[in-house]
């Protein structure tokens, strides 16, 4: 598991994104696959996002575990 507190540029768009603006997951995604390509993490990743009181904390996974429905 690796884990981070989201910077405000990745803030700004969970919180719209939770809002319930659409469109934003490719953006969101991109960003944190981003942040995992400069910490040298490779392979499917399962991410999540912790709400915190000024902001999120991203979770990130192995997917192995993970089975499509």
């Amino acid at each position: 598991m690796i884990r981070w507190l989201a910077d405000e540029q990745l803030n700004g768009l969970l919180r719209r994104y939770y809002g319930g603006e659409a469109g934003l997951w490719p953006v969101i995604r991109d960003s944190v696959a981003a942040e995992l390509r400069r910490r040298g993490v490779e392979g499917a990743r399962h991410i999540r996002f912790r709400r915190l009181e000024d902001g999120y904390e991203v979770i990130i996974d192995d997917a192995a575990g993970y089975e499509v429905e």
